[in-house]
């Protein structure tokens, strides 16, 4: 093996690691508090972002219908905010269990059947949630050797790691949904 793919799947080690702290932790009263703040604080941070697409568009059509100018700046920030809100929306839909699924197969099976069920599928979608961080995480390497600017002098790539970080999130999230024997319908508010 090569050391790229060593390190992948030693990245993968570490958060299986790390999801199963956390599922160890969970029994404890003051750490599922943290986790409990830590996803008010993730919530807050999409409502800001969301807040500030908002703000930032109506100052836009405002200055651009009443005064014939607009914000250099503010077209590429809302891009950006828009890339952010997508990839932090994916993450918390992962911690509520919610997000998009094809799972047909659950009304078939019988209830014995459930936790294979859920290795396969929160398994499967950890391994490939991990794999595009990977992939993400390239994709910001080549950006950064690119250079370009998104604005005020920030580079694309810095806002760009939002992805590989929000991938790793719900590669976690998954495997810590297979610890906690989540499902859909009683999984946890924070994570």
């Amino acid at each position: 093996m090569n050391v790229p793919v060593l390190i992948a799947v030693a990245g993968f080690v570490f958060v299986a690691v790390a999801a199963a702290i956390r599922a160890g932790l969970e029994r404890r009263e003051r750490a599922r508090r943290l986790f409990q703040l830590a996803g008010r604080l993730e919530v807050g941070a999409v409502a800001a972002l969301l807040g500030t697409l908002v703000v930032l568009g109506a100052v836009q059509i405002l200055l651009r219908n009443a005064f014939h100018s607009g914000l250099l700046w503010a077209d590429p920030l809302m891009r950006h905010i828009v890339l952010w809100l997508g990839a932090m929306g994916a993450a918390l839909a992962s911690a509520h269990m919610r997000h998009i699924t094809v799972d047909a197969l659950s009304r078939l099976l019988p209830a014995s059947w459930k936790p294979a069920r859920r290795l396969v599928v929160y398994g499967t979608t950890a391994v490939i949630a991990y794999v595009l961080a990977v992939a993400a995480v390239r994709l910001v390497v080549d950006e950064r050797q690119f250079g370009d600017v998104a604005f005020f002098g920030i580079q694309t790539w810095v806002m760009q790691l939002i992805l590989p970080g929000c991938f790793a999130l719900i590669a976690y999230r998954s495997l810590l949904a297979i610890f906690l024997k989540w499902e859909p319908a009683e999984a946890g508010a924070e994570a």
